[in-house]
């Protein structure tokens, strides 16, 4: 299959070749068996009437398409239940294909849920990772969603998350990338109802020849809505990022803010850093913010580190891990946080 993906809500130059990423000979042979922690009652397992094709997502309508025959996992929590403990998801790769997980999550009103997804692979396998994740959020609703992305090289990426927010609802993302070799990844919200909100914090480190594209977009439609995209990275030896961030406020979301934010570090001289920041508005009472830090690290602080018996390279390695530790505590889930911590040490 062709598939157009990441694409930006609106053009920019056709000339900078960043509007949307194009792949190709893209094939599913099945899904795979999830191992599935639901460790309270509130939630249970049963399909709703959603139309789920008609959420947006990050990476777009061709990750529909191209998981149309596969079943979805499904979640549903009912009203005012609030739960402590995450449900986990984890994928683990045992052989070599390509596999298209769907998860579906309806939270009724005034219900709170967290959802843990780990994609990992036990070692000589290699093949494609998808993973769809769709959030329909009725109205007090609070769903968090986390990601640790933790496969080998040996495995190209496609990871998308949508999002529907009635009234007062809200979507939390975090998003740990630290594997893979083409990885995509992309996030959509719709912010239909007043006062509902999207939170996504995203972290990556992309090395060797690692090619990273990422799309997260808040789309405002409702009064006084808010979002909030935080981007962290490390960029080293000869990899790729492209990452594309858009507020967009419709008409009739009067009073929405929303905000974006990326700090990336460059280790080296080959890595190429690509940046797409963008505010659309069709709305005169509304607040939207960007900015991005690049840079390499502080000669100062490298100089304090190698008066101390640090090298270089042991600096590299403490600063960037500090940027993915500080993403990695958000999971709410020890085990979890621990494998992180444990796959990043051995980059």
């Amino acid at each position: 299959m062709e598939m157009t993906i990441n694409k930006l809500p609106a053009p920019t130059w056709n000339r900078l070749g960043m509007n949307e990423s194009r792949i190709s000979n893209i094939t599913i042979d099945a899904a795979w068996k999830a191992q599935i922690q639901v460790p309270n009652a509130a939630i249970t397992r049963e399909n709703t009437e959603i139309d789920w094709n008609s959420l947006n997502s990050g990476l777009g309508q061709d990750m529909d398409v191209l998981g149309a025959s596969i079943e979805a996992d499904s979640f549903h929590v009912e009203n005012n239940r609030h739960r402590n403990e995450p449900v986990v998801y984890r994928l683990q790769y045992r052989d070599t294909h390509n596999y298209y997980n769907k998860v579906q999550i309806y939270a009724e009103e005034n219900s709170e849920s967290s959802y843990i997804f780990t994609t990992v692979n036990e070692s000589d396998c290699a093949g494609l990772s998808a993973l769809q994740v769709k959030v329909y959020a009725k109205k007090g609703a609070k769903v968090r969603l986390y990601f640790a992305q933790l496969l080998d090289k040996s495995y190209d990426i496609l990871h998308d998350v949508g999002g529907f927010c009635e009234e007062d609802a809200s979507v939390e993302i975090v998003y740990i990338s630290l594997g893979g070799n083409q990885v995509y990844a992309g996030g959509l919200i719709d912010l239909q109802g007043q006062r509902s909100g999207m939170d996504a914090k995203i972290g990556y480190l992309g090395r060797d020849d690692q090619h990273i594209d990422m799309n997260y977009v808040a789309r405002h439609q409702g009064a006084k809505t808010e979002s909030n995209m935080e981007i962290s990275g490390i960029l080293r030896d000869q990899a790729f990022k492209l990452f594309r961030g858009t507020i967009d406020f419709l008409h009739g979301s009067s009073g929405a803010v929303g905000n974006e934010k990326e700090d990336v570090l460059l280790i080296g001289d080959n890595v190429v850093n690509q940046t797409i920041p963008l505010i659309l508005c069709a709305e005169e009472d509304v607040e939207g913010n960007h900015g991005a830090t690049i840079g390499k690290l502080d000669e100062s602080m490298l100089f304090y580190l190698g008066s101390r018996g640090i090298s270089k390279e042991e600096a590299e390695r403490i600063i960037a891990k500090a940027k993915i530790d500080a993403l990695c505590s958000l999971i709410p889930d020890e085990a979890v946080r621990k494998e992180v911590e444990v796959y990043h040490g051995g980059l």
